[in-house]
């Protein structure tokens, strides 16, 4: 997957209204050269008096053209922005969109620190040049030539030594530039360092204050921030010389136009007025030379943001998670859900499953035995090596994944709560439910007395994970969450771990109320003893045992190794 395009779609117009800028602008500036060269001449070599009506009126048409070179400025500052804002907001959507559909595993390659980076410090660094560097290399650009163009008209010597004051400034700004591109690079990385320490500290700040470590951790914080002001300071001496090249070339431009207009005055070749509007033009080339010198710094920022943005684009989903390319409409009446033959690296071999529609079915086996990830095979989220997974004999694979998620829905801690409020938390799934069924939901789940106390009820706002509520509360709101989906399948994967007794009697009603099939990942004897059968994991193999055996298996297991099996 690559990046759009900057010129394209939409932007090609707004481009082009750009460059109608610049050249407006061109015309701006000649405009105010003659009219200069014309007043200058009229007043100071034939005399004021002699044509004062006349030289009003010029006087009026140069304020005129003035006036219309300022509106144009404006103008373009206002496309560039548009153009700017119109593609960084493809880009994000972009990168978005590809997140998204990696999945949580595939994100978890890049922290969550330099994922924010991506969309915020390089996604400024992507606006800077296209609004600032590119549109500005374009308007200021055709403007500088066009400019310097009709200065050969009007006085060709003078327009010669102009120009290689600006052509030795550029130049020099290009030798500049890679040396510049280094220490962009350098002190993007040592934000991007700081944004996942920060990023990753400020998350897990409990753990920190659990075991005492903040003066640790400020030390730390403290550290690569010292290492970021270093880069920062490297880069701004490179900018610094950037531009003071450019401002020298500004100046360079307008001694020379003086220089080169006082010898062709003193010979005859020009007359004073001509000198003037040249110098006028000279002036009014310097904002652009000033611009074109901030290009570069604009486009090195831009190249190394661009560099990140397609690291995350090259991200792919981790392991064998689900490619989405599936498009067939899944059977919404009740069938049986069925693994046959199914691989799964180190953890499957061969494993047939059949599960009925209404069927209770509770899950065993020691840590790292892949129980979590057999409710994620059966839910469609990530595939197999070898064999099938099937609903009513369709391969979910193949299935239209809204239907998959609308048919599977899956609790467990690692999915955690959204920073919101606590509505949007418990429709996320299902936006359009009607008002009696949440509240059915609701009440099912005991988070009536959880509403009342929240300051605006249902409208109260839920920091990042759910902080600041219980654990039960957060496991009640999260089985919520997933029943307004109205699934087929509910899988839970250790939803009872760490539960209060509120918490654990929700989730007993809703196990033995919940109209489809359940699947739970359990370690309670009496959830294993009220299901229809019991699946055991262990070294690659998917036994299927009674409650009675289960529980046999659970007394014979050792206290002292911390497992089931």
């Amino acid at each position: 997957m690559s990046l759009p395009r900057v010129i394209s779609g939409r932007r090609r117009a707004r481009f082009a209204l750009l460059l109608a800028n610049g050249v407006g602008e061109a015309i701006a500036a000649v405009a105010t050269a003659l009219l200069v060269r014309e007043v200058f001449d009229r007043a100071v070599v034939v005399g004021a008096g002699a044509a004062l009506h006349d030289g009003l009126l010029r006087v009026g048409a140069l304020c005129g053209v003035l006036a219309a070179s300022a509106w144009l400025r404006w103008r373009s500052h206002v496309d560039a922005e548009h153009l700017g804002q119109s593609y960084v907001h493809a880009v994000r959507m972009r990168l978005f969109q590809h997140v998204t559909s990696i999945g949580a595993a595939g994100a978890r390659r890049m922290s969550r620190g330099a994922l924010l980076l991506r969309f915020v410090g390089d996604l400024t660094a992507t606006r800077n040049w296209v609004s600032l560097g590119l549109a500005r290399l374009s308007v200021s650009g055709l403007a500088t030539v066009l400019a310097l163009a009709a200065l050969v008209a009007i006085e060709p010597v003078i327009a010669v030594a102009v120009g290689c004051a600006v052509s030795a400034s550029m130049l020099l700004a290009l030798a500049i530039g890679p040396r510049l591109r280094v220490r962009t690079r350098e002190a993007r990385y040592q934000r991007g360092r700081i944004a996942a320490l920060i990023s990753d500290r400020i998350a897990n700040l409990g753990v920190v204050e659990a075991f005492g470590q903040e003066a640790r951790e400020s030390r730390r914080v403290r550290e690569v921030s010292r290492d970021l002001k270093a880069a920062m300071l490297r880069r701004a001496r490179v900018v610094g010389l950037l531009r003071a090249v450019s401002d020298a070339g500004a100046a360079l431009a307008s001694l020379c136009a003086l220089a080169v207009g006082a010898v062709q005055v003193a010979a005859g070749h020009a007359t004073p007025g001509t000198v003037v509007a040249a110098m006028v033009v000279a002036g009014l080339l310097a904002p652009r030379l000033n611009d074109l010198g901030r290009v570069f710094e604009y486009w090195n920022a831009a190249l190394v943001a661009r560099e990140k943005q397609l690291e995350v684009l090259a991200l792919l989903p981790a392991g064998r998670s689900v490619v989405r390319r599936g498009n067939a409409p899944l059977t919404q009446r009740p069938a049986r859900l069925k693994m046959t033959a199914v691989s799964y690296g180190v953890l499957f071999s061969g494993v047939d499953l059949n599960i009925g529609p209404r069927e209770r079915i509770a899950v065993i086996g020691a840590n790292g035995s892949g129980k979590s990830t057999l409710l994620r095979l059966m839910a469609g989220l990530v595939e197999p090596d070898s064999g099938t997974v099937c609903l009513g004999g369709q391969d979910l694979s193949r299935s239209a994944w809204p239907d998959l998620r609308s048919t599977f829905a899956l609790v467990t801690p690692e999915l955690s709560l959204l920073r919101g409020s606590l509505r949007l938390n418990l429709v996320y799934g299902a936006p359009g439910v009607d008002a009696a069924q949440l509240q059915q939901v609701i009440e099912l789940c005991q988070l009536d007395a959880l509403i009342a106390r929240l300051p605006g009820g249902l409208e109260a706002r839920l920091s990042e994970g759910g902080q600041g509520l219980s654990t039960g509360e957060r496991a009640r709101i999260a089985i919520a969450r997933a029943l307004l989906v109205r699934p087929r399948f509910l899988l839970l994967d250790e939803a009872e771990a760490n539960l209060d007794r509120p918490a654990r009697e929700a989730l007993d009603r809703v196990i033995d109320t919940f109209e489809g099939s359940v699947i739970h990942v359990t370690h309670d004897p009496a959830r294993l003893a009220r299901a229809d059968r019991v699946l055991a994991l262990r070294a690659c193999r998917l036994d299927t045992l009674t409650p009675e055996e289960a529980l046999i298996r659970l007394q014979l297991s050792s206290p002292r190794a911390l497992r089931l099996l």
